[in-house]
């Protein structure tokens, strides 16, 4: 095990230094910190970074369990806390595994080979949690945002429209739909190649990622459609924002050795007036959308009640 900075919280003087012998003549190499008090253990954690608590069950003015509560709420899941347990506490044990100890180990075996298993093994799960826990977060991020733009993909767009649908039948609130369609992207596709279509796509992810206000989202449906949930309570409230899209999108874009120039086509449905569901709020911002691109207008709202 590598250095590691390890801090014993124990008020008996004789029980800290038992426990500073057993880490220093074991295999275990790092810094030692002290503290008799929950006072002073917080003031240490405070100082700098700790990698793994050995905590007494008995303290002065509070038991161990419920300064364990208070360094998990402090530390969150990533620092192991080791139980020190007198004998026949099985029970106190039991209760500090469920409050978010890592492990305990009882004072009668403390020697240096059990503390630096405890140790060792509490500090190895704590890395492998981690590593799971950075691989669930990797899994999400595939399964709910497009790996090209980085915006959020269908999947997270169907949920989060839900959501916001029952957000406002909850408060009676409004939100707009908006519906684009990038125009002249096939064309750029067929002249440059698909390396050249990605990194506009990309660009333009990157462009509507800066756009959004907060309480906006954006998204990537496929291809070259894109679609946003706008914290907006009308047509005239959310012109602005449809105003900045287009601007942004518009202008020119470097990929590779080229510059191109795309436009974009809106279209926008107000919950709940054209629509109380996502499939109705689609339809009408969809509809909207090819109004605008037949037109040749970079903008159409649904009407009223569609």
């Amino acid at each position: 095990m590598g250095p590691a900075r390890i801090l014993v919280i124990d008020d008996d003087e004789a029980d800290r230094k038992a426990a500073y012998r057993a880490l220093t003549k074991s295999e275990w190499r790092g810094e030692v910190v002290l503290a008799r008090d929950a006072g002073e253990a917080k003031r240490q954690i405070g100082a700098g970074n700790i990698d793994c608590i050995i905590l007494d069950y008995n303290l002065p003015g509070s038991d161990g369990l419920e300064l364990l509560t208070e360094l998990r709420e402090l530390l969150g899941e990533h620092v192991p806390i080791i139980m020190l347990t007198g004998e026949g506490s099985e029970l106190v044990a039991v209760e500090a595994m469920k409050r978010g100890a890592s492990d305990y180990l009882p004072k009668s075996l403390l020697t240096p080979d059990a503390m630096f298993r405890v140790i060792s093994n509490s500090m190895e799960r704590k890395r492998l949690q981690g590593e799971l826990s950075h691989a669930q977060l990797q899994l999400e991020q595939q399964a709910l945002y497009d790996g090209l733009t980085g915006l959020g993909n269908r999947t997270l767009f169907r949920r989060d429209l839900g959501r916001a649908i029952s957000s406002g039948e909850r408060r009676n609130a409004h939100f707009c739909l908006l519906m684009m369609d990038l125009d002249r992207f096939k064309a750029i596709n067929d002249t440059y190649g698909h390396e050249v279509g990605d990194g506009v796509l990309a660009e333009v992810g990157r462009r509507l990622s800066l756009i959004a206000r907060a309480g906006d989202a954006f998204y990537r449906l496929g291809g070259d459609e894109f679609t946003a949930i706008i914290d907006a309570p009308s047509q005239s409230a959310v012109s602005p924002l449809l105003q900045r899209v287009a601007r942004g999108v518009s202008s020119p874009i470097q990929v590779l050795s080229f510059t191109v120039i795309i436009g974009i086509s809106q279209g926008i449905a107000v919950y709940p007036d054209q629509g109380t569901s996502s499939e109705a709020l689609l339809r009408s911002a969809d509809a909207a959308m090819y109004s605008a691109k037949r037109t040749g207008r970079e903008l159409a709202f649904s009407p009223i009640d569609a």
